[in-house]
């Protein structure tokens, strides 16, 4: 042992350093993924899995099917583990589903709906990781059909797994999983330019709208506007513009004003009812109190779960007033009857005291 060597030693704890240094190196998780964020993956690897009740299934038709599905979006797929990467998208398809787990869609992370658990037919489950980790996002497609032996024999099949199989890949076909992803991973811009881009596909557009009203930006809140200026996107606009928070309430304040058909007007009003779920803007009660005394039940209801929404104790007085127009109305419509039900939830939510008649 030479000097140096005999000088470093001598240091305390010099060996359990080395030690932990080695242990902590072979434990890293190599991964070919590079440390880009979400909203800039583009170069996606992709895996599948293809299961039966015999086993295992050769997954190429499967994987040829997502990495064109992903083309389609303008991600660029990548087959080989050794390639680099941004993210990794798994597909696994079964003919009889044999997960649950976490699931997120537009409004945010939540677990699986009780239906969702139930299925136990074909499925298929879209999951992805980045940077090495398991993301808390996933989500189902399903065949037509929960039992696969009578669909396959409707059908005239003998290979009941691979006609479970064929059908999920049918249903991948049309999904609109990319889409989800591009929003699960906030690229607002990737989904503005197919928007503009599917101008005969408005099943498309819609969907894109529905999935930009979350992701709060200039652009998509742009997009969403124009949108509304669109006779067969004004309804899913408006509802994406209640996504976007307070900075749509003087877009959908002048929606109401300038409105003629009754829907639309619905949906603005509805939209304004859930920005004040969240925010406690004086604005807000402006807009719901001008619409306690519409000749539109329906609208009168909204107004009123908004006013309960808000918290603004103002409304308490003219809440009351309506209350007792509502319940001495001697209709029994469906219609009046929501309107009632809303009264009593907004009033007791404004003062739990409150006691309504009924």
């Amino acid at each position: 042992m030479n000097a140096r060597t005999m000088a470093f030693a001598a240091q305390p704890g010099a060996y359990l350093t080395i030690i932990l240094g080695i242990g902590l190196c072979g434990a890293m998780p190599l991964t070919n993924a590079q440390a880009v964020p979400l909203e800039q993956v583009q170069r996606v690897r992709v895996e599948t899995v293809a299961l039966t009740e015999k086993g295992s299934q050769d997954s190429t038709s499967l994987h040829q099917l997502v990495s064109k599905r992903l083309i389609q979006v303008g991600f660029t797929p990548i087959d080989k583990a050794s390639t680099p990467h941004d993210a990794v998208v798994r597909v696994t398809c079964e003919e009889r589903k044999t997960w649950t787990g976490p699931s997120k869609h537009r409004k945010g992370s939540h677990l699986l709906s009780t239906a969702s658990r139930l299925w136990k037919g074909p499925a298929c489950r879209i999951s992805y990781r980045h940077q090495g980790k398991r993301a808390h996002w996933s989500r189902e497609v399903r065949t037509s059909f929960e039992q696969p032996r009578e669909a396959a024999k409707a059908a005239g099949a003998t290979d009941i797994g691979l006609y479970a199989l064929q059908e999920l890949q049918a249903q991948l076909a049309q999904d609109g999983f990319p889409f989800y992803l591009a929003a699960e991973w906030r690229q607002a811009d990737r989904l503005i330019n197919l928007f503009q881009q599917a101008t005969d596909q408005r099943d498309h557009r819609r969907l894109i709208l529905q999935l930009l009203g979350p992701l709060t930006s200039p652009a998509a809140f742009s997009t969403i506007q124009q949108a509304t200026q669109n006779p067969g996107l004004v309804l899913t606009a408006i509802t994406a513009l209640g996504d976007q928070g307070e900075m749509a309430i003087p877009v959908l304040a002048r929606l109401l004003e300038t409105l003629v058909k009754p829907e639309p007007r619905l949906a603005a009003l509805q939209a304004l009812g859930e920005i004040a779920t969240h925010s406690k803007t004086p604005a807000l009660y402006d807009q719901f109190v001008g619409f306690l005394q519409s000749h539109d039940l329906r609208m009168q209801t909204i107004a009123v779960r908004g006013l309960g929404n808000l918290g603004d104790q103002r409304a308490i007085s003219p809440l009351e007033t309506l209350n007792v127009q509502a319940w001495t109305n001697s209709s029994t419509g469906a219609d009046i009857q929501a309107l009632r039900e809303a009264l009593n939830w907004s009033l007791w939510q404004l003062n739990p005291d409150a006691h309504t008649s009924e």
